[in-house]
């Protein structure tokens, strides 16, 4: 019996990715310490540099605060608004950091390496084969792929991990 066309395509070539780790956060600074920690011990045991995944959670983390902190300058201690999230295969680490803000993104401001801000997207563009955002009524996720060493992603995977996100 040979099987429908249609079933064949509707099937990935890559395998499921695993279910993410997840780590909720207070508006606090020691939350990007934190969100680092989680995300460095997360891919531990995997083919991925912890230094540079825990750099993008940490650029991720930190504009989550700053953006949770301009809508709300003292969230109390019972909400944890930020979001960090680890989801993480043999072919790439996904890194999802959420926040309350629904505002996009400023543009990027071009300071230089001596700039104070504004360099956090820039530094997690050069190390991300990936990098994009989701907008929702109640906040705002940004979404960041490392491969792994070797690795280069389809256009159909990346496709494929952008929409189950």
């Amino acid at each position: 019996m040979t099987p429908d066309p249609a079933v064949i395509a509707d099937r990935s070539p890559y395998p499921p990715a695993p279910a993410p780790a997840y780590l909720s956060l207070h508006v606090r600074r020691d939350a990007v310490r934190d969100a680092r920690r989680f995300a460095a011990d997360a891919v531990a045991g995997h083919p991925y540099d912890p230094y540079e995944v825990a750099l993008l959670a940490s650029e991720l983390t930190t504009n989550a605060v700053r953006a949770a902190e301009a809508m709300h300058p003292s969230w109390p201690d019972d909400i944890r608004p930020i979001g960090v999230e680890v989801t993480v295969t043999d072919r790439y680490a996904h890194l999802a950091v959420s926040d309350p803000d629904t505002e996009p993104l400023p543009a990027q401001q071009h300071g230089g390496l001596l700039a104070e801000r504004g360099r956090g997207l820039a530094i997690v563009d050069q190390h991300a084969a990936a990098r994009w955002i989701i907008y929702t009524d109640h906040g705002k996720t940004v979404h960041a792929l490392i491969t792994a060493p070797g690795v280069i992603l389809t256009t159909v995977e990346l496709a494929e991990i952008r929409e189950a996100s």
